[in-house]
């Protein structure tokens, strides 16, 4: 089998210095047919034994990593199966089967369709995975700023007079808010890297949701928040999805109401779509379930709805100052997009903005 030929229909480029660190061929069952040089380097093994093996025996969640890089046409993070190692994957569907493109996980990002085809994805993947393999270099040393500060409050330091301590709230205020930020741009990074592929499993939706606005309820019990859900009569409450990421998107998304709220109404609606709305929205099928989060309290003007889920573009705008909403909200149009849904958000003069989900509810 010419490899060659089969990626590359030119003789214009030239295949071993463009490709990244290890190129795998395998068939559809993930045996594998044809690799470079390389691989045998980054898996450590022989080409003998690659070529008598499936690709499900060096790394972890291997068809489920392959099918959700061709989807999305972005690069996944792959870890072995033997070792603590991890490698940036992407997959092209090509003649029965798929070739993988490796690189080491530190080293800069590469995505074999940026060869194949003249698009960019306009994600810097290098900028990513230096954030968060730098996060514990971020968050430690603000951690201990935010424990010292505390015990200082508690008086285990000694007495302080009234306007230490009123410095050493400022600097426990400034930091644990700064320590958010820091999180949320490093959860941002890890869905934009496709850190993990989505674990879909049939779970109760209405709980999720119950469980999320107690939790809330409690977290800003000093707020005069009502709460209100709705579900449509007759709705299923099981769905098919990765819970842990619909119970991200629905946190941030509340999130970004309650922090800019003191009081009002949140109101949560949980419908099933109709099919002309679905075909609206440019989806296909009618097994979909919907989630609405609007807040009376949230009135968004034309200038804050401008870059809201685009946290790149607002920083060289005059709207900076809602960078960390951009940041929390961009993190959940990712999360919606790898599972396949929708998000978008009306804001009604005078009356309410409203944050709308529509996933796939599976059949169940």
């Amino acid at each position: 089998m010419d490899i060659k030929k089969i990626l590359f229909k030119t003789n214009s480029i030239d295949v071993e210095k463009a490709l990244p660190d290890a190129v795998i061929f395998c068939s559809n069952d993930g045996k594998i047919q044809w690799v470079n040089d390389k691989a045998t380097e980054i898996f450590e093994t022989s080409k003998m034994h690659l070529l008598t093996s499936n690709i499900a025996d060096f790394i972890e969640n291997a068809q489920n990593l392959i099918t959700s890089t061709i989807i999305t046409g972005n690069q996944v993070i792959t870890k072995l199966i033997l070792k603590e190692v991890y490698f940036n994957m992407t997959a092209k569907e090509i003649n029965d089967g798929y070739v993988l493109a490796f690189r080491d996980a530190g080293e800069a990002g590469f995505n074999i369709n940026k060869i194949t085809t003249p698009e960019d994805n306009g994600k810097n993947y290098d900028k990513d995975s230096f954030l968060l393999k730098l996060a514990n270099d971020f968050k430690s040393p603000l951690q201990s700023i935010i424990g010292f500060s505390q015990a200082m409050s508690d008086g285990l330091g000694g007495k302080m007079s009234e306007q230490q301590e009123k410095y050493i709230k400022i600097i426990k205020k400034n930091s644990t808010e700064l320590m958010y930020f820091i999180n949320k741009l490093m959860e941002l990074s890890q869905t934009e890297i496709n850190i993990k592929s989505p674990d879909l499993k049939v779970f109760d939706i209405i709980n999720v949701i119950n469980s999320i606005v107690r939790f809330n309820e409690q977290l800003n019990k000093d707020k005069d928040i009502r709460w209100n859900i709705n579900i449509e009569e007759g709705l299923k409450n099981t769905i098919i999805s990765d819970e842990e990421m619909v119970r991200t998107i629905l946190q941030n998304t509340l999130e970004v109401i309650l922090k800019s709220i003191e009081m009002g109404e949140i109101q949560i609606n949980l419908t099933k779509p109709d099919e002309e709305f679905i075909q609206s929205k440019n989806l296909f099928g009618s097994n979909f379930v919907m989630i609405s989060i609007s807040s009376s309290a949230l009135l968004l003007s034309e200038n804050d709805l401008e870059c809201l889920f685009d946290p790149y573009a607002i920083v060289d705008t005059t709207n900076r100052k809602n960078l960390l909403r951009a940041i929390v909200l961009g993190c959940v149009k990712n999360i919606v997009h790898e599972l396949n849904g929708i998000l978008w958000v009306e804001s009604k003069i005078l009356k309410n903005t409203s944050f709308n989900i529509i996933l796939p509810q599976g059949n169940v």
